[in-house]
């Protein structure tokens, strides 16, 4: 009976401590996966900013526009043609990959930076994310609203010029459009309502928001139709020049002293050609038609003389008189018009 009773109390001894040693190794356990949970929770907390940032990124480069607006918060407003999902199916050049660099948070405002691959473009872009939800120790993020590319067509020509961007007309129908854009380069093709002149088709390249935007032109050429027609306008304002009876006719590139000089006046004034002047046409429309030169004419002038002391008179034929000009070249409904630069006969 002894040995029973003394045998009781060292079997308890045993169980207590077997209780410990398994209370213990739990509170490791625990804490050890606490640890772990800590570790996990913070890293995916830094790089969720990265996260959301890659996700919109990563839709570019896979051609979904409408999931890189909804994730940008991109809303399309009217006239906002290539903010949609079949303008940016057109686009070449688009966004082919990207880096990330780490979260920055400065005064409250936290920044992901990305250096950008588009089309043999790299540049660098900035975006901001902000908290949306989530735990004290585990937040949620979202992309702040993402300002869009703009892209800017101008054509450059009479105003028969239209233009289509990604297939699509812009709303305003003006010589200039500036269009929200994802990023990318867009084809337009231009449409001429005359013969007389045409502009090559192309693409007009997105601008990251923040960058200097500079328009992509599309100028008009002549045709050779064109080129005829604007030579004649340039040789009927120099044949109407050459009809005037005038010693200086208006808005042409020659002319006689005075009239009425040293006590002698010139009437019955006429203009013979003696050599006209070819005409050049230089490249495509700039600054309000085509830049039109001519050198090497030369003139004479005819004239009835009366002396004005007793009324004597004869006739008196100058020598030849060189002369030069330049202007502009346009076309209206009624077809080309000559502007030349100068008229008071001293055209160069």
């Amino acid at each position: 009976m002894s040995t029973e009773s003394e045998a009781a109390p060292a079997k308890r001894i045993v169980r207590v401590r077997w209780f410990w040693w398994v209370l213990a190794a739990a509170a490791v356990l625990c804490t050890a996966a606490g640890a772990v949970f800590s570790v996990t929770t913070v890293a995916a907390a830094q790089s969720m900013p990265r996260t959301v940032v890659a996700g919109y990124l990563d839709a570019l480069v896979h051609g979904h526009a409408r999931e890189a607006m909804k994730l940008g918060a991109i809303t399309p407003r009217s006239g906002d043609i290539l903010l949609t999902q079949a303008a940016y199916a057109t686009a070449t050049d688009r966004i082919t990959s990207f880096a990330l660099g780490a979260p920055v948070t400065r005064h409250g405002v936290t920044t992901v930076d990305a250096t950008v691959e588009e089309g043999d473009r790299p540049y660098h872009r900035s975006f901001r994310v902000v908290r949306a939800g989530g735990l004290p120790f585990l937040p949620l993020w979202k992309l702040a609203p993402v300002t869009p590319d703009t892209v800017e067509v101008e054509t450059a020509g009479p105003s028969g010029l239209s233009f289509t961007i990604a297939g699509l007309t812009p709303s305003s129908h003006d010589a200039v459009a500036k269009l929200r854009a994802l990023p990318g380069s867009y084809p337009v093709k231009v449409s001429s309502s005359s013969a007389d002149y045409s502009a090559k088709s192309g693409v007009a390249i997105s601008h990251p928001a923040g960058s200097v935007v500079t328009p992509t032109v599309f100028a008009a050429e002549l045709s050779d139709t064109g080129y005829a027609d604007a030579k004649k306008a340039v040789e009927d304002w120099l044949d109407a020049c050459l009809a005037t009876q005038d010693a200086a006719p208006a808005n042409c590139p020659f002319l006689v002293k005075e009239e009425t000089a040293n006590g002698v006046r010139l009437s019955d004034l006429r203009w013979s050609l003696v050599t006209r002047p070819g005409v050049d046409m230089y490249g495509d429309w700039y600054d309000g038609g085509w830049d039109v030169r001519g050198s090497g004419g030369s003139v004479t002038a005819t004239a009835k003389v009366t002396r004005l002391a007793d009324g004597a008179t004869g006739q008196v034929t100058t020598g030849d008189i060189p002369f030069a000009y330049s202007g502009t070249v346009t076309f209206t409904g009624d077809g080309a018009v000559f502007t030349p630069a100068r008229g008071d006969g001293s055209q160069g």
